[in-house]
């Protein structure tokens, strides 16, 4: 018995759908090389906030605590930052409980009111009445100038005032040095107490 052999008509011409296939096949290995290139980015951008965010709870946990030991500090701000951590250490929580916490720190220093006096009051029990006679001295300057001097004379970083402040570090660096010419300009005897509390 002969076995019947079939052949097939094989087109010999694979260029058109071979260019076709290899151009699916590269746009769809090029979205996929942009969709994670994309994804590092975002979590390195997301890892970056955290560490500046951590680097400025830092900061503010040394300050507030050397005001809260030496009992000038009404706001608890050091004590719930403990307390998260105390809570969550150990845990896959801890840095979101932290840096949620910071972010209410950071957000209640940038726009409350109460939490800002409250600082600036403790700045004054401790600094022989700074911010008090730095009003009076000067009583025509911005909030936002109190507010910068305030910061930077509580010992507060520039990472840590340009967050609260909501500028770049430069714009920080620039005003501060306004500050200190526009005091040493004024002609007044306080001006060498007012501009030691910028040099720290």
């Amino acid at each position: 018995m002969e076995r019947a052999l079939l052949i097939f008509s094989v087109p010999t011409d694979f260029g058109p759908l071979a260019l076709l296939v290899t151009a699916i096949l590269a746009t769809l290995v090029l979205y996929f090389w942009a969709r994670k290139a994309q994804l590092e980015k975002q979590l390195l951008e997301e890892r970056e906030e955290n560490e500046r965010i951590l680097s400025v709870a830092e900061d503010l946990e040394a300050r507030l605590g050397a005001l809260q030991q030496k009992g000038k500090l009404p706001i608890d701000a050091l004590d719930r930052l403990c307390e998260q951590y105390y809570i969550y250490e150990g845990t896959e929580n801890l840095q979101p409980k932290i840096l949620k916490e910071v972010r209410s720190l950071v957000e209640g220093l940038r726009s409350d009111a109460a939490m800002q006096k409250s600082l600036e009051q403790s700045l004054d029990k401790q600094a022989d009445g700074v911010m008090r006679r730095l009003r009076t001295a000067f009583p025509r300057w911005k909030e936002e100038d109190y507010l910068l001097y305030l910061f930077a004379a509580s010992g507060f970083s520039s990472t840590t005032i340009s967050t609260l402040l909501e500028k770049d570090k430069p714009y920080v660096y620039n005003r501060i040095y306004r500050l200190k010419e526009r005091i040493k300009a004024s002609g007044l005897e306080d001006r060498a107490f007012f501009l030691a509390f910028l040099e720290k």
